[in-house]
């Protein structure tokens, strides 16, 4: 069997679909008791030594309350918890919360909190440290984590182990909210407050903080205390390497156990004794994203030639080595909202170039912003095949390439000119945030929709069983009237010390207490 045949299969059994299935309307994940059974802090882990995980990125800030970003969240994961939480497929699993149940609308959800939680600093957990938590992000203008809970009109304890949320509008995928918030301690935060907190947080994770070395890297150590299952290795050490060539030589030379690394660089570790290549399906959707207003673009039949004349598997195959696979629509396999069998535009150079040819098009400049740094190590070179593809079609392209940092922030400010190249990972796993972000009302949303905002409004008040036919319509509004180009998703690719033993989450976001090492 060939290197792609297995790949391709390995991919086809990590891409499990989410299913809250029942969960939403009647209200528990499981039993009360599966739910409580891995807790209690009865067990007691073997030492197991120390690992080095390596992140890309260093996040400005690591604090629950003041920051919402991907890779804080490899810490959030370790030292704190939410009231449910998403594992390495991608699923909802009890946390801080045994149970739920909603209401029959969806807009009022109920949690009975797990008793005997305590927090790294040996205060109990107590509901009012929830409250506390979702109020203080609430109230803060400055906290990127609002928005994920904006929708919250009240939330209270409504007795001393549960809590309960009233929510302005249905909202079906709450689960997948709540899993990303972390509880701080009320008392503990009170008195650091948000510039002394991150630096000796305080959480009620599997690990407990030992330091930030600012620009090198954070280090945290197993909390015997846990309430669930002890993590397997005892201190931990996120250290931060931006350089792709940094991370692969890390992990060959043992001062990483663990790295991201690109696809080009996976045959480095062909033969290795010392390393080895772990593969896993991805959340993220590379996409070309369309301003609908800007110049030739706000021409139906321009946007509608573009994902005809781009060439998915010959760039797949040429640039990214096969580890990818074309898709029509935003979200991944395994995020909630894709769609089986959805159409993916088949390559059609020749009614690539009618259409541009029936548009009337005038051969004006069209841009495509990308991160020429910081992102991506491919995004240059896939930036310039996509731009050479769209020129074969009669398009006249201008690449305007700028550091991942510039990028993200013309996206945030609604600044792009007319086309960029970039990537969507929902750490949730649901689809609301994406269809928020790129196609209804988000800042990377262009087209202002009115049908548009009411199918968002129609998935976010659907029951589980029905938000899937809400997401198809969306996808096909969006196929229609090209507001977002879906183009592959990713395959994650990394390094591993040959006696690691993990696996991968489908967020790409590290579950610490998960990974293992073996004596040899």
């Amino acid at each position: 069997m060939s290197m792609k045949t297995q790949r391709r299969g390995r991919l086809m059994a990590l891409g499990v679909a989410l299913a809250l299935g029942s969960v939403l309307l009647s209200g528990c994940m499981g039993s009360a008791g599966s739910a409580t059974s891995t807790g209690g802090g009865a067990t007691t882990a073997p030492d197991n030594g120390s690992a080095t995980l390596a992140l890309p990125t260093e996040p400005a800030n690591i604090d629950p309350i003041m920051m919402r970003s991907i890779s804080a969240w490899n810490m959030y994961y370790a030292v704190f918890d939410g009231l449910t939480r998403i594992d390495s497929a991608g699923k909802i699993q009890p946390g801080l919360a045994t149970e739920w149940k909603s209401n029959a609308t969806q807009d009022v959800w109920t949690f009975t909190i797990r008793k005997g939680v305590t927090f790294q600093d040996g205060s109990a957990l107590n509901v009012s440290d929830i409250v506390y938590t979702y109020n203080k992000i609430l109230a803060s203008d400055k906290s990127t984590n609002r928005v994920a809970i904006a929708m919250i009109s009240k939330v209270e304890a409504t007795d001393d182990h549960t809590v309960q949320f009233t929510l302005k509008n249905p909202f079906s995928a709450w689960l997948n909210q709540v899993a990303t918030i972390g509880i701080v301690p009320e008392k503990v935060y009170e008195a650091e407050g948000p510039d002394k907190f991150p630096n000796a947080p305080v959480g009620s994770g599997p690990y407990k903080f030992v330091s930030w070395n600012h620009g090198v890297d954070y280090k945290v150590t197993r909390n015997d205390d846990y309430w669930g299952d002890k993590a397997k290795i005892k201190d931990i050490t996120f250290s931060f390497v931006g350089a792709p060539d940094a991370r692969v030589t890390g992990v060959e030379s043992g001062t990483l156990d663990t790295a991201i690394i690109p696809a080009s660089q996976v045959p480095v570790f062909t033969g290795a004794s010392n390393a080895k290549v772990v593969e896993a399906a991805s959340n993220q959707i590379a996409f070309i994203g369309v301003n609908t207003t800007a110049g030739a673009l706000s021409n139906l039949k321009v946007r509608q030639a573009i994902p005809l004349a781009i060439d998915r598997k010959s760039i797949i195959d040429s640039l990214l080595n096969g580890y990818a696979s074309p898709t029509g629509q935003p979200v991944a396999k395994g995020v909630t909202g894709y769609v089986d069998g959805f159409p993916t535009p088949k390559y059609d150079l020749a009614a690539a170039k009618k259409l541009v040819a029936d548009s009337g098009y005038d051969g004006s400049e069209i841009t495509l912003q990308y991160a020429s740094t910081g992102g991506s190590p491919t995004d240059p070179e896939v930036a310039q095949a996509i731009a050479a593809d769209l020129g074969k079609a009669g398009l006249k392209i201008k690449l305007v390439g700028a550091e991942q940092s510039s990028l993200s922030l013309s996206l945030a400010n609604h600044q792009i000119t007319g086309l960029y190249l970039n990537a969507w990972s929902p750490s949730s796993m649901d689809g609301d945030v994406v269809v928020s972000q790129l196609l209804a009302g988000g800042p990377e949303d262009y087209a202002r929709s009115p049908e548009m905002a009411q199918l968002y409004l129609d998935q976010q008040a659907a029951n589980a069983d029905k938000r899937a036919d809400v997401f198809k319509k969306i996808w096909s509004w969006n196929a229609t009237n090209v507001s977002n180009i879906p183009l592959w998703q990713n395959t994650n690719t990394y390094a591993a010390a040959s006696t690691i033993s993990w696996t991968p989450a489908v967020d790409g976001i590290y579950r610490a207490a998960e990974v293992g090492r073996s004596a040899k």
